[in-house]
């Protein structure tokens, strides 16, 4: 039995569509954006003391909380505080768990985005952040802070 080993040029591949058992063609690797090494990012981040801040760095791992736009950064932020306010204060029941979320008996009372402004949803399975136990729950979390939740939502 022969064998034949084929060298494939760097920054290529098996062109496999287009390569037959006689003639093997390559093509280009493609690479994805994320893989790319010194590419530079612009935008906001948070910084250890919870405040927003602007920057272009390089695109490395350590630079992946980076966000394009400050609104995004700003829904980041929230999402961070109302987690923390969801774990620790009593009122709002506590994070729906992944346990409940896989009891499609158990109804979620959760908080959306529609058109551009707060919507009240009733939900057993699909998925929701912002969700509670009660409809009185998530009441009284909206009132209290409607701000985190347009920031979270990303609602002028």
């Amino acid at each position: 039995m022969k064998e034949l080993k084929i060298n494939v040029p760097e920054g290529y591949e098996i062109d496999k569509e287009n390569s037959t058992f006689e003639c093997i063609k390559f093509k280009p690797v493609e690479k994805r954006w994320r893989d790319t090494n010194g590419t530079h990012v612009s935008g906001y981040y948070i910084s250890e003391a919870s405040e927003i801040h602007y920057d272009s760095v390089h695109y490395r791992p350590c630079n992946y909380n980076v966000f394009t736009t400050k609104k995004q950064v700003k829904s980041a932020l929230a999402m961070a505080r109302i987690s923390q306010i969801m774990a620790n204060d009593a009122r709002f029941g506590g994070v729906v768990t992944d346990e409940e979320w896989g009891n499609e008996k158990i109804e979620k009372y959760t908080i959306d985005r529609g058109l551009g402004i707060i919507y009240k949803s009733v939900y057993c399975t699909v998925y929701n952040f912002l969700a509670f136990h009660t409809d009185k729950q998530r009441k009284l979390f909206l009132e209290e802070n409607e701000d985190l939740v347009k920031d979270y939502l990303m609602i002028d």
